[in-house]
């Protein structure tokens, strides 16, 4: 019994957890690969679960076991009637800069059912073990370790052998052949249960369970609402984490995966069948104060590099701060007759943590606020690191005492002081101001560190620290515009005279203000090979770029290239980043810049679409350089569009600077499988064209124009011998830069 329900358990949560990765990337190109796409699908999947243990509560509650088992049957087989997973073609998202709606709506259509059977089986089953007469059915809790294990297992297996072995359509087939394979084992754990008959209980309390033990602590409303914290909080620094991540990096199963499977991993541990909390909690619970400092420093500093030590750091310390609060969990998870109310409260507090994260922060706050928030919430319910079973009413008396001043005055201090020495820095010596910054927030966040034993006071003094970076302090910058979409996080400085557009950390558009024509800069300066091609192209430039498309806006800048007379597209899939690209107040570009532009609001590809044949005399593709990585324009299929777009001898520009995925070998694979010759340049801006506003930057040029390849005299694009991509197949996991 133990051996087949431990199996079942292994292959469902590997299953719903194989398909988390995969139908996110059958979304991906839908939603144009933002990093949000994720966190929209995890809010999903923790609603669904949440339904999916509100039933099992239910159905174990009112019905008897064999209903239970011929219900749960039903209900995981009916579910084949929407298999293989698929995308339908004809899917397409409103031209809205929040269309997550939609996305949900498209994800209970599709994937809804079979998702609520897998999520519903892992409370049933350890119901069922708790009813049976089994020896082992008093604490049937160790099962919830076989079930994320497999779902641990299934999270590892889809970027390292499922995706780079197979194409999204078999995906979608073997994925069913699993599903069929569970059906089997679930019918198989019925007819055992029925079979081995209830336990003596049965006749009695009707669902097979006995009632708690004299000594057993009761379920209060307070002893919920604990256990709801401790799950909301490691929800939602997951998905802070995962969002932080991805923002500036290809959004792959991989890195949705790493902090996912720490998350995953911590309540393996947790609730590992043992008489006393694991080692491994022992050292969570000693590290977990340190842990946050260095990754509060990270944050603040706005380290980013190495990237496999970064994103190291946060899968640590996420994995540090889950395992501390499932370790409370654990340590106060309620008697066998209380195992479904127990997870269904759990249940609660994760689709809180999503629905803060997908849902809240990107419509209330302006920037990643949520992420610093679950690290501040983590540091409150720090329980210490001697105590190793803290009840719940010592929590919580202790958090309603009266408060010494000092737990808050010292917060205040402390960020206070961090505010004015940012400033001090700033208007001294701005030559030295990143160490100087570092040096300032490690001093601070080193006195921090001694209040850890008083977690209020620790947690509001990390608080004051992130409330500290986040104002700026320098007198030669100012905040112009702030703004979030369901796409990315945006801002407009002005600094010595420039606006620069941040999407996340990476500069997506640069103008000189004041008086003068607009010139281009940024990326696209004319020393840099932008400005090399239209050089080069010279008098063919009339007919070859009269009619122009550009897939990404930014702000404008590429606009500047244009002549009188021309007609340039641009394709934008964030109305926010169109909204700002047209204020005058931020970008003149598309106001001032010779020619005249339209700017058609949407995925690239999807507008491409649309688009005559042989339209184009350039067409450029300016959708690398971060927050996603649209990997659908990559593909074989989207190269032959554009192709057919462009006229003979057009030319298709690709914008690859991006500071961790390498497209190099991509396009030089696609240009070699399309008979399209490649060539690239890479641009390094000195320090004068740095202080002009010049960066560095890399460009590939596709064109069957042997002349202009000649006149521009660019390197070849080298091909590293991997597999082309298509829509059915991609791997980013090998393009990305860990150092």
């Amino acid at each position: 019994m133990i051996a087949l329900f431990s199996a079942t358990l292994v292959v469902s949560a590997a299953l719903l957890f194989w398909l988390q990765p995969m139908f996110g990337k059958f979304l991906l190109p839908t939603l144009g690969s933002t990093p949000q796409v994720w966190i929209a699908s995890m809010l999903f999947f923790q609603a669904v679960l949440l339904v999916g243990y509100a039933y099992g509560h239910v159905l174990t509650a009112r019905v008897s076991l064999r209903r239970q088992a011929l219900t749960h049957i039903g209900v995981v087989a009916i579910a084949l009637v929407v298999l293989p997973v698929a995308v339908p073609d004809a899917a397409r998202p409103p031209q809205s800069d929040n269309p997550v709606w939609w996305h949900l709506g498209l994800m209970a259509v599709t994937i809804g059912l079979p998702f609520f059977a897998l999520s519903s089986s892992a409370p049933l089953v350890q119901r069922w073990l708790a009813s049976s007469g089994h020896r082992r059915a008093a604490d049937p809790y160790f099962l919830y370790g076989a079930s994320n294990a497999g779902s641990i297992a299934g999270l590892i297996a889809y970027p390292a052998l499922i995706e780079p072995l197979l194409g999204l359509e078999a995906q979608g087939m073997v994925w069913t052949v699993g599903y069929v394979l569970l059906v089997l084992l679930m019918a198989g754990c019925a007819v055992v249960v029925l079979r081995a008959g209830p336990a003596p209980s049965d006749a009695v309390t009707g669902a097979g369970v006995e009632g708690p033990p004299a000594g057993e602590k009761s379920v209060s409303w307070r002893r919920r609402w604990y256990w709801v914290a401790l799950a909301f909080v490691p929800s939602s620094l997951m998905l802070g984490a995962t969002t932080y991540l991805t923002r500036d990096i290809a959004p792959v199963p991989l890195l949705w995966v790493l902090p996912l499977t720490a998350y995953l991993l911590s309540f393996v541990v947790a609730f590992a069948p043992r008489p006393d909390p694991s080692p491994l909690l022992r050292v969570a619970r000693v590290a977990m104060p340190l842990v946050a400092i260095v990754l509060v420093h990270v944050l603040v500093t706005g380290a980013q590099r190495p990237l496999a030590l970064v994103a190291a750091l946060h899968v640590l310390a996420l994995f540090a701060v889950a395992l501390v609060c499932h370790g409370q969990l654990a340590a106060d998870r309620p008697h066998a007759s209380r195992l479904t109310e127990f997870y269904l409260w759990v249940a609660i507090g994760g689709a809180a943590g999503g629905l803060l994260n997908a849902l809240l922060a990107p419509a209330v706050f302006e920037s990643l606020v949520e992420y610093p928030l679950a690290i501040a919430l983590a540091c409150a319910l720090y329980p210490g690191a001697l105590r190793e079973r803290p009840t719940v009413l010592e929590f919580f008396t202790q958090s309603k005492k009266p408060t010494q001043v000092l737990d808050w005055v010292a917060p205040v201090l402390v960020g206070g002081g961090v505010a004015l020495a940012l400033a001090l820095v700033q208007r001294s010596d701005p030559d030295g101001l990143v160490a100087a910054r570092s040096i300032i927030f490690g001093l601070a966040l080193g006195i921090v560190w001694n209040f850890a034993r008083r977690p209020l006071r620790f947690a509001a003094a990390i608080a004051a620290i992130l409330l500290a970076a986040a104002v700026p302090t320098g007198e030669d910058l100012s905040i112009l515009e702030r703004d979030r979409s369901y796409f990315g996080t945006y801002r407009v400085e002005e600094s010595a005279g420039y606006h620069t557009i941040y999407a996340g950390t990476t500069v997506h558009g640069v103008e000189r203000v004041g008086p003068g024509p607009p010139e281009p800069l940024s990326y696209y300066n004319p020393s840099g090979p932008v400005g090399q091609l239209f050089e080069a192209m010279g008098t063919a430039r009339g007919r070859s770029a009269a009619r122009t498309a550009i897939v990404g806006l930014g702000s404008g800048g590429m606009a500047c290239y244009a002549q009188r007379g021309e007609r340039w597209t641009f394709y934008e899939i964030d109305p926010t980043v169109a909204r700002i690209a047209r204020d005058p107040r931020l970008f003149t570009y598309l106001r001032d810049c010779p020619g005249s532009y339209d700017v058609e609001l949407g995925d690239g590809r999807t507008s491409l679409e649309r688009a005559a044949p042989g339209q184009f005399g350039l067409l450029t593709i300016d959708a690398f350089t971060s927050d996603a990585v649209p990997v659908h324009l990559l593909t074989r299929e989207a190269l032959s569009l554009y192709m057919r777009r462009l006229r003979p001898g057009g030319v298709l520009l690709f914008n690859i600077s991006n500071r961790f995925v390498n497209f190099e070998p991509v396009l030089a694979n696609l240009g070699r499988d399309l008979r399209v010759p490649c060539a690239i340049e890479q641009f390094q801006a000195d320090d004068a064209q740095a202080q002009r506003r010049w960066d560095s930057s890399t460009w590939v040029v596709m064109t069957r124009d042997q002349r202009l390849l000649s006149r521009l005299g660019w390197r070849e694009c080298q091909r590293d011998g991997g597999r082309v991509w298509t829509d059915d197949f991609s791997n980013v996991l090998e393009t990305l830069r860990w150092w």
